[in-house]
């Protein structure tokens, strides 16, 4: 399913916004990455790119705050 607009902040995705942040770096993509945790779609202000297990790990920003003690079998906030 391609989702249009960020399912944190409402913003419609644009090219900006389809930037992400990895470390220094920056991962271009398509459409709006989904969170590996809560699975919500969410644009680079929202979400990073992060090198936990894959290499290519998608946390939005509130799930990132909290990695390392989600609760069993959750999703979403």
């Amino acid at each position: 399913m391609h989702h249009s607009s960020c399912q944190s902040c409402r913003r419609t995705a644009t090219e900006s916004l389809l930037r992400y942040r990895k470390g220094d770096g920056v991962v271009r993509n398509q459409s709006l990455l989904q969170c590996d945790i809560c699975e919500r779609y969410a644009c680079a202000e929202c979400l990073q790119v992060y090198d936990i297990l894959s290499g290519y790990d998608f946390l939005c920003h509130e799930c990132a705050r909290t990695f390392g003690t989600p609760p069993p079998g959750s999703r979403g906030h």
